[in-house]
């Protein structure tokens, strides 16, 4: 049907164009021809409707990888940028009505004093911005009654230690490891708002796809989704997140999911969230979650042209 829809994260893994430098190196030209066709022969074997990107350097490498899909409209920050960025491709009978983008925190800084006869727990954090602009793209289906939905694409912090210039060199790793943590946890707490701020006492479809650089079990996932119940008695709730891959094992009854493998630690980092609108127990379900699926083969085989992240694609029915 028409109303149909599927959502999948795409993690490109430093996607630059050939000849132009990439953490000093210029990219040969024959890595970034291996690299396109690669890429799009993933694109073609997802057959989504809407795909959220990550590790774009250049806007010239999807408008080289969808040349062989012309239907798709790519979705950029900018007509350039630094460094890596997310991205979007929609395609029909899905279309982009509106789109905004999310670099600055809606808050200033996370903050809490020292409380008289409490615990130490005073708390300073200063971090008032995503370290990677968030897309909001809202999408609208023409060909159908289904309601516009609202795709946030997002790449949170990672796990590698931030580079600090005034820790003591043996505690680089740990000082470092801690910053990018506590980045990252800022980091989901400002989508997170976002999210509660679009999503409160409405009806609206949401959905967040990306790079989360965490695990579903995590405290990051955790603040993103506020936990909602996944019993079949379960309702819906009012401004939670449901994870596809959750979604899936419901279905299933089995948990061998991962889209990340770092020295054999077999991780899921990237993710497809959904509203209440795509959790069918939910009164106010409008789609039947159908199939979510990973694609993760090729990080055992470890090739320069591939991805150091799996692939995941979640499909729902319009009924």
């Amino acid at each position: 049907m028409t109303g149909d829809i599927s959502f999948a994260s795409f993690n490109l893994y430093n996607f630059q164009e050939a000849g132009k430098k990439m953490r000093g190196r210029k990219v040969p030209q024959k890595l970034y021809d291996q690299k396109v066709a690669w890429t799009s022969d993933m694109i073609g074997r997802l057959d989504a409707d809407v795909i959220a990107f990550q590790e774009l350097w250049n806007p010239k490498c999807l408008q080289d990888v969808f040349s062989a899909f012309p239907d798709y409209k790519l979705i950029f920050i900018a007509d350039s940028w630094y460094d890596i960025a997310v991205a979007m491709a929609v395609r029909p009978p899905w279309k982009l009505k509106a789109k905004k983008l999310h670099k600055e925190f809606p808050f200033k800084s996370l903050y809490k004093a020292k409380q008289q006869g409490g615990e130490d727990d005073e708390v300073d954090v200063r971090i008032n911005r995503f370290s990677r602009t968030v897309i909001e793209a809202t999408l609208e289906n023409p060909a159908s009654d289904a309601p516009d939905v609202t795709v946030f694409a997002a790449h949170l912090k990672s796990k590698l230690p931030t580079h600090l210039t005034r820790a003591a060199k043996n505690h680089q790793s740990a000082m470092g490891a801690a910053v990018s943590t506590i980045r990252r946890t800022a980091e989901a707490a400002a989508l997170r708002c976002i999210l509660t701020d679009k999503m409160k006492r409405t009806d609206r479809p949401v959905v967040v796809l990306g790079d989360m650089n965490d695990d579903p079990r995590s405290n990051t996932l955790a603040l993103l989704t506020e936990q909602p119940s996944l019993m079949p008695t379960a309702r819906g709730a009012d401004v939670g997140l449901y994870s596809a891959l959750q979604l899936q094992q419901l279905r299933s009854f089995r948990d061998v999911f991962y889209t990340h493998d770092f020295n054999r630690l077999k991780d899921t980092l990237d993710h497809i969230l959904v509203s209440e609108q795509f959790f069918e127990p939910s009164t106010d379900a409008l789609w039947r979650h159908t199939e979510t699926k990973v694609w993760n083969d090729y990080l055992e085989d470890d090739a320069k042209y591939t991805s150091d992240h799996g692939i995941i694609r979640a499909g729902f029915k319009w009924v």
